[in-house]
């Protein structure tokens, strides 16, 4: 992979045919990326969608077969303490799962359009237009604003890639092996 320059990635919502096409995609060798594979090629994702709406999306980089860069997904919750564990009672957007094969970390060169930060604009995009569409169809008492997840406390790359996009740590969540991040969506 020696290509620079601009290469846009295609955001496609998954469907469960899409499985089929996920057999080539492995996200790395360590404890998170582990996780991120199973969560997109098991029954994981289906679960997460049919018991909580989640949306989720492939990412593409043409149209050949093992063209799959990575996937992300995006929830609202039921009502959570925010911040936790005592706040007050609030909705939020929540990325269950995101990943990018591990053949594509790093690339394209050009962080312009590096295929984690072209997933994580897309992804703050979706966070928006459905926040924003929760503000038309529900009572204010029902609106959202923060888009949240959590993330392996030795994932440093991934805590990075977070903190350009605005994410900031919440530093009373308390979990043996994950932080908890949120990004202010701006409406």
């Amino acid at each position: 992979m020696s290509e620079t320059g601009g290469h846009p990635l295609f955001a496609d919502e998954f469907t469960p045919a899409d499985q089929s096409w996920l057999a080539d995609l492995h996200c790395g060798v360590e404890v998170w990326a582990q996780a991120a594979t199973a969560w997109i090629t098991t029954s994981e994702v289906l679960e997460s969608i049919s018991k909580y709406n989640t949306k989720v999306w492939l990412y593409r980089n043409s149209d050949n077969a093992d063209a799959i860069v990575g996937f992300s997904s995006l929830a609202v919750t039921g009502w959570k303490r925010w911040p936790p564990p005592a706040g007050s009672r609030a909705r939020l957007l929540y990325i269950p799962q995101l990943g990018l094969d591990q053949r594509y970390r790093g690339y394209p060169p050009d962080p312009e359009w590096r295929y984690s930060n072209q997933i994580m604009e897309h992804l703050i995009g979706q966070a928006k237009r459905l926040a924003r569409q929760i503000q038309i169809e529900k009572p204010p008492s029902k609106h959202v604003e923060l888009l949240t997840l959590k993330v392996h406390q030795e994932n440093r790359a991934a805590q990075h890639l977070y903190t350009r996009f605005g994410f900031q740590c919440l530093p009373s969540f308390e979990d043996e092996q994950h932080l908890m991040m949120y990004h202010k969506l701006s409406l």
